[in-house]
């Protein structure tokens, strides 16, 4: 079944979105990356970091059967914005597809704050969602064995949830919890087992994720 995602042309005007069938926007853009070196389309992402109470990152081991990035450690979520989907109605549908967490998605500092004072009762059933920056970025990606260089035009998140997780499909083969210092330190160390997506987030956004679970905690333990 095709699979319509959001995609921009950052030849001609990457602020306008149009809608390309995934496969074949990966296969596109894996010939072009062979043949010029660089993306000539971005597609839109979703990426979301979700931690715990305790200001710990849920962590998914990706499959080894994945066409991408397969038996690598990467972010909480991640997904592919559909064609006249919002990044916001995404978010929402891949906390529950990927780890059956529902979510509430707020788009500022302020009506997160908010939220989560009022929702830090039921963080054992829902989380708290905030978002955080928008932009495109060249990341490489294993495909097919084969290291590609892909643009995403992504969209992050932060989150706060305190209850369990289960991944619903083979796509993952479970879910990890990493303190942050650790997390810092094995991407240093072992940068190998880690998709170059969350050694990106993490170097670009980290005091931004400092920041954040310094406030989940202060928040929560009150």
């Amino acid at each position: 079944m095709s699979e319509l995602v959001t995609t921009y042309n950052l030849t001609k005007n990457p602020e306008i979105a149009e809608p390309m069938d995934r496969k074949k926007f990966y296969k596109e853009q894996t010939a072009v990356f062979k043949k010029t070196g660089k993306p000539s389309r971005a597609v839109a992402i979703v990426n979301v970091f979700l931690f715990n109470q305790h200001g710990e990152l849920f962590v998914q081991k990706r499959s080894r059967t994945k066409a991408h990035n397969p038996g690598l450690l990467d972010k909480s979520i991640g997904g592919h914005v559909q064609y006249g989907d919002t990044p916001q109605y995404t978010v929402m549908v891949e906390t529950v597809q990927e780890l059956q967490v529902p979510s509430v998605t707020l788009p500022t500092e302020v009506e997160f704050k908010k939220t989560f004072k009022v929702l830090t009762p039921h963080l054992n059933t829902v989380s708290v969602l905030q978002f955080i920056d928008s932009r495109i970025h060249f990341l490489t990606k294993i495909i097919d064995k084969k290291k590609v260089d892909v643009a995403n035009r992504y969209f992050l998140y932060f989150g706060i949830y305190a209850g369990a997780t289960k991944t619903v499909d083979r796509e993952s083969k479970g879910v990890l919890l990493y303190d942050l210092d650790d997390l810092f330190s094995e991407l240093t160390n072992y940068p190998n087992l880690f998709t170059e997506d969350i050694k990106f987030y993490s170097e670009k956004y980290k005091k931004e994720m400092m920041r954040f679970i310094k406030l989940v905690r202060q928040k929560y333990e009150k």
